[in-house]
């Protein structure tokens, strides 16, 4: 059932090391979205990062081809591998960034192109975009149309998002840059900056004002030398940018009903992947702890992180 007047498109970012995620995750995503939209695009990167990018990638690059001809007999999607042909590169580069040149990857060797040429292959001006690995609960049948009908009151909203974290009491968010809340509508608020992890965007914002490309910073310049990766700053920052030069905004927002609410694993652990069926069964059901509320990445009350936290401060 289409209660929205634009059509919008739904694109999700795939890679074989995400496989051990995306084959509890994805359907869980397409369950809540896919009766929401007109067009379901699902990027596969096709050209293997450095380092912990790369993790899994081999082995699973057959998984990956068998769960979405599997996906592919629930839901009607549009499978499309990055095609990284010099051609194609320059032609995207100029339609996001007015420039000949776009970079594969960011500095840290993560996704670059793979997300342009995911928004560059959609048919609709207005995209929904998710990583592979971002929960939502709340999944009310509205929040899409609710999305739209925003973008139609805002001709500077570049980008609006669910709620990050299930919602809490006093409507509290911890860890965002909330610039205001919105007045007279619960858990609806203007957050400063962008996120690539998962947004629904107006495509013709973005070529209207055209991307810079930028440098991270020194250290991080040093880094992609070190590990020969592109001397790129992550989307994000460069989409921040673009925000802030063009003075556009970006809305997150429960909606109506039970809303809709995202929600982020900081890493990634035997617990983590042990525990993803029944992550997604207590997500569907809102059956998480307090603590939990208001918060967009997973808490340890929920998984067990310890062993990462003690690794990483070593």
């Amino acid at each position: 059932m289409h209660y929205h007047k634009e059509p919008v498109s739904l694109q999700i970012n795939l890679s074989p090391g995400d496989f051990r995620i995306a084959k509890f995750i994805l359907p869980h995503q397409l369950k809540a979205l896919a009766c929401q939209v007109d067009e379901i695009i699902l990027t596969v990167e096709s050209k293997p990062s450095k380092g912990r990018f790369a993790e899994g990638w081999k082995e699973n690059i057959r998984n990956l081809e068998w769960l979405l001809k599997d996906i592919s007999q629930s839901f009607e999607v549009k499978v499309i591998q990055v095609d990284y042909q010099e051609e194609k590169k320059r032609e995207i580069a100029q339609y996001f960034f007015n420039n000949t040149y776009i970079p594969e990857k960011d500095f840290r060797g993560g996704p670059f192109y793979a997300y342009f040429y995911g928004l560059y292959h959609c048919k609709n001006d207005l995209i929904f975009h998710l990583d592979s690995d971002m929960f939502l609960g709340g999944h009310s049948s509205k929040w899409i149309a609710e999305a739209t009908g925003l973008f139609n009151q805002h001709s500077n909203l570049l980008c609006v998002a669910p709620l990050p974290g299930p919602p809490a009491e006093n409507e509290q968010l911890k860890g965002q840059d909330i610039i205001k809340k919105i007045n007279g509508i619960p858990f609806m608020y203007e957050i400063s900056g962008f996120s690539t992890r998962i947004f629904m965007i107006r495509k013709s914002l973005i070529t209207l004002h055209k991307i810079k490309l930028t440098r991270p910073k020194l250290k991080d310049q040093v880094k992609a030398i070190i590990k020969g990766n592109p001397n790129a700053d992550l989307p994000e920052h460069q989409l921040s940018d673009l925000m802030k030069i063009h003075h556009l905004k970006r809305i997150d927002f429960l909606g109506s009903g039970s809303g809709m609410w995202s929600l982020h694993p900081p890493y990634r652990n035997q617990n983590f992947y042990g525990g993803l069926p029944d992550l997604i069964k207590r997500i569907e059901q809102n059956n998480l702890p307090k603590s939990q509320n208001g918060f967009y990445d997973i808490v340890d009350e929920v998984i067990d992180w310890k062993d990462v936290r003690e690794k990483l401060f070593k």
